[in-house]
């Protein structure tokens, strides 16, 4: 089987990542940390190993990694927990309906105003359509590190350069980069990075966080039971504590800290050019066929992301698909 959706979700998964995905139901099906005995206290510190792996890779402290069921949620977690009435807010022109989707909503409920910058394949223009846009009251940029669909990268670091000098927030949509782009918190001054955990982490469905950096307060989504607290009737106000309610996924976060260990052990920068080399053997076998429509140029180095958009020419793009599938 030729497998064309990695995009969307990573497959075959590594063995080991099945392997402790198992292990961890088998062995750690305990509410960690919400507990005194052994075994609780052993989901705990598993759970905890996966928040230090998380943030040793992307520059973030353990205890501001916050788990998601995917990177839908930590976006809209992200994203209206920042905004307040009457904020301006920049979104990209190729960002995925788990930011625009959400923007447009705050919109059509009178809480914000948007604008979108156009992506150019020139990094200076990019980063000029951001600029041009900020208001007195834009509070917060939201951008793709990468776009789903043509694989472009975007300059994160210096749009974060942007934000940091006029007190911007900036949140970054990590999921088609995080596992295959080195994305630095501290580097690229992010505020706020949202990732999936089952696409290019190598990490089973169900996973994803939301990493905040120091400093960086948000209003929570949910309130609920946090294993802290408990006899107050206001949420804890530290992490993750605050952002985090009900019973965690183990099975499934312990899966992506081993998806982690899997792309820490080979390098992202090895998996990174790897499959790029793909992408451009696809890509130019593919531009010979006078058939074939491609939507975006060759993927580059440090300029795209290893996917690749096409479609037979005068079919629509669900009759491709049917043919592919």
């Amino acid at each position: 089987m030729i497998y064309f959706d990695n995009g969307a979700t990573s497959y075959p998964k590594p063995p080991s990542v099945l392997r402790k995905t198992f292990d961890a139901l088998k062995y750690y099906s305990f509410n960690s940390g919400r507990g005194g005995y052994s075994k609780s206290l052993e989901a705990a510190e598993k759970i905890y190993s996966v928040r230090s792996d998380i943030g040793n890779m992307f520059a973030f402290d353990s205890e501001n990694i916050i788990f998601t069921k995917n990177c839908s949620e930590a976006l809209n977690m992200a994203i209206k927990g920042s905004v307040k009435k009457g904020d301006h807010v920049i979104i990209s022109s190729l960002e995925h309906n788990s930011v625009f989707r959400v923007v447009h909503s705050l919109f059509l409920d009178d809480i914000i105003d948007y604008d979108i910058a156009a992506f150019s394949f020139d990094d200076d223009e990019t980063l000029g359509n951001f600029e041009k846009l900020i208001k007195n009251n834009t509070s917060t940029v939201i951008c793709t590190h990468s776009s789903n669909v043509f694989g472009v990268s975007f300059p994160i670091k210096r749009i974060g350069e942007m934000c940091k000098s006029r007190g911007i927030r900036f949140i970054v949509d990590g999921a088609q980069g995080a596992g295959v782009a080195d994305i630095n918190a501290n580097r690229d001054n992010i505020d706020i990075l949202c990732c999936a955990g089952h696409k290019c982490l190598m990490g089973p469905m169900g996973t994803g966080f939301m990493a905040v950096r120091e400093g960086v307060e948000l209003k929570p989504l949910f309130e609920g039971g946090t294993g802290s607290n408990s006899l107050s009737p206001i949420q804890p106000d530290f992490t993750p504590d605050r952002y985090e309610v009900g019973t965690l996924n183990n099975p499934g976060i312990i899966g992506l800290g081993e998806g982690i260990r899997f792309i820490n052990s080979i390098g992202i920068d090895k998996v990174y050019s790897h499959e790029l080399s793909l992408c451009s053997l696809l890509y130019n076998e593919l531009s010979k066929l006078d058939y074939i429509e491609l939507y975006a140029p060759e993927p580059k180095m440090n300029k795209s992301m290893p996917i690749i958009s096409f479609n037979l020419k005068d079919y629509s793009s669900e009759k491709t698909a049917l043919l592919l599938a």
